[in-house]
């Protein structure tokens, strides 16, 4: 299992949602969030964060939809991060693991 932790522009997120359900990922949490960089005259930015729960099979697909929709756009900005994942917990099905996500 890994966590995909995406850091796009607002305005790419219906997009990025978009192709992820073209290839079965249809489950996030999207929370609104500041980018810091002090070498560009705006150093505050507006961003999205997207948290991507996925199992290995889904990996290169969900890399893929995401990078394909931010490289069309020519975001320079946006970062993806892939996280190893221990656990995941279904409470309202007290389910564990790989079949939680």
């Amino acid at each position: 299992m890994r966590l995909v932790v995406a850091v796009i522009k607002p305005a790419e997120v219906e997009s990025v949602r978009q192709a992820l359900d073209a290839v079965q990922v249809t489950r996030m949490t999207v929370c609104d969030a500041h980018g810091y960089d002090l070498t560009t005259p705006e150093p505050l930015a507006q961003q999205t964060m997207l948290e991507i729960a996925v199992n290995d099979d889904f990996l290169d697909r969900t890399l893929a939809a995401i990078s394909g929709v931010l490289a069309a756009g020519g975001d320079a900005t946006s970062r993806v991060f892939v996280l190893p994942m221990h656990d995941a917990v279904q409470v309202y099905r007290t389910v564990r693991g790989p079949e939680a996500v």
